[in-house]
This record gives structure tokens, C-alpha cells and sequence, in this order.
């Protein structure tokens, strides 16, 4: 556990200095860049809803009570480093995504429950992902109004399957995104416009590495008897946070 908080301490630590130390030289590498060029950093704040084409089905092992898991809805705060490449179009993409008011059953470290600890228990872990953003309507066809993105990602999130023998495990993960810059028809001088601030809606689906049907997760607790819902819906708005490119 010490091991996976040091290395997810680490990426992110990685994100913040790797941008910072781009800064300076920014404007020179997105003109000459080969393959990576210089990347950006943003910060997003959003609401999570899961399960948003439906709930999965789950058999209460102690009862056999069969119910439906409730959609979620969860704050987010995600800090997402993109780096356009010399493809046009096409970045390479690394994010820290963290859920600071989910709610577990139990602790899945230690294994005491939300009752036996008296309140609740926090599911704060962070998730980290990197992939391949492309543009499907990039923002100059918009006039720098609108953009509409797909991505292709690794993710490292907790461990959802009986078999699974880490802590995280790697899930594919994709998705589009629909992004609006309200401010951008403002005059170029003000200050709404400058800060490049967007909002966005993600349509995310993790297609591997969450509960099937038959899968007993957590285990003792329940049974799914359908597999996992993976489809979610992601609505916030963000602002870089350090240089910004944008798609050409």
C-alpha cells in the first residue's frame, strides 16, 4: 500500500514538473517539435454519474435479495496533462483523477466496514490514465467555440474482479468528449477569454477489468448477476493551468 501511494504520489509530481519545466521554452517546441511537443496542464472540476445506461443486477449474499446498483452521482477533480504530437490533430494524454466524496462499503485495505468505524468510509484513492486524445471537430472549424474529442486510454484504477491480485489494475478505457468555450467570442483582450477556461461533458466507458456476472465482489457481500454497467457520464467545466495549444 506505502508502494502504490509512493507511485502515484510520483506521477503526479511528475505531471506538475514535467509542464513547468516546458514553460519556458513552450512556444518554440510547439513550432519545432518532432514527436512530443510542449505540454499543457489543466485542472477539472466535475459531477460523475455512473451508470448512466442502466444498473447492473447484484444478489445480496447473506439475503438473496436481488436489487439494482443505484446510479452515483460523485464530485471529481481531475488534473489532465496533454501533449500534442507532430500528428495533426492527435495528442498524447496523462490524468489524475480523484473522488474526494465516494463512498465504500468498507475499507479495502483493512476491511473494516462504515458501521464497525462508526461514520463512513471515503473511497479517496486516485486513479491515474494516459492514452491518445484525437479531434473529431477541432476547435478551428468552431472559430475556437466548440471541439468534439475521442480518447484510447490505459487505466490504473482499484481492482474490481474476484481474480484480480493487485491493489490497481490496468482497464481499457474510451470515450468522447464534447467541449464548449463559452468565452471565446469574446474581444481577444479580456480576461474571461485569456484564461481558456471550457466547459466539457464525457461520455467514458471502461470496457474491461470491472465485475461480470457471477462475480462475488466485494466478496461475501454480493453477487452480480449481471455484469457491471461501465458507461458514464462526466459534466464539468476546467482551466489550464499552465500553457494552452490549441488544435490546429
Amino acid at each position: 500500500m506505502q508502494s502504490l501511494r509512493t507511485t502515484s504520489g510520483a506521477l503526479v509530481a511528475a505531471i506538475v514538473t514535467v509542464t513547468m519545466a516546458a514553460y519556458p521554452a513552450a512556444a518554440q517546441q510547439q513550432e519545432s517539435c518532432t514527436v512530443i511537443c510542449a505540454p499543457s496542464l489543466a485542472f477539472n472540476i466535475a459531477a460523475l454519474r455512473s451508470h448512466v445506461f442502466g444498473s447492473p443486477k447484484v444478489r445480496n449474499d447473506t439475503t438473496g435479495v436481488i436489487s439494482e446498483l443505484p446510479s452515483k452521482t460523485n464530485l471529481e477533480l481531475q488534473f489532465f496533462l496533454a501533449a500534442p504530437t507532430a500528428v495533426q490533430h492527435l495528442s498524447a494524454f496523462v490524468t489524475a483523477t480523484w473522488l474526494p466524496n465516494a463512498k465504500t462499503a468498507a475499507n479495502p485495505f483493512t476491511e473494516y466496514t462504515a458501521s464497525q468505524l462508526g461514520d463512513q468510509v471515503r473511497a479517496n484513492h486516485v486513479s491515474l490514465s494516459m492514452g491518445a486524445l484525437g479531434d473529431l471537430i477541432p476547435k478551428s472549424l468552431t472559430h475556437g467555440v466548440f471541439a468534439l474529442q475521442a480518447y484510447v486510454g490505459d487505466l490504473l484504477s482499484p481492482a474490481a474482479r474476484p481474480g484480480d491480485e493487485s491493489a490497481y489494475t490496468n482497464k481499457l478505457d474510451v470515450g468522447g468528449v464534447a467541449l464548449l468555450y463559452p468565452f471565446a467570442t469574446l474581444d481577444a483582450s479580456s480576461a474571461a477569454r485569456k484564461s481558456g477556461a471550457y466547459l466539457y461533458a464525457t461520455l467514458d466507458y471502461v470496457a474491461t477489468g470491472l465485475p461480470k456476472k457471477g462475480d462475488d465482489v466485494p466478496r461475501g457481500v454480493r453477487t452480480f448477476v449481471t455484469a457491471a454497467k461501465p458507461a458514464a457520464l462526466v459534466l464539468g467545466a476546467g482551466i489550464p493551468i499552465a500553457p494552452l495549444f490549441q488544435s490546429k
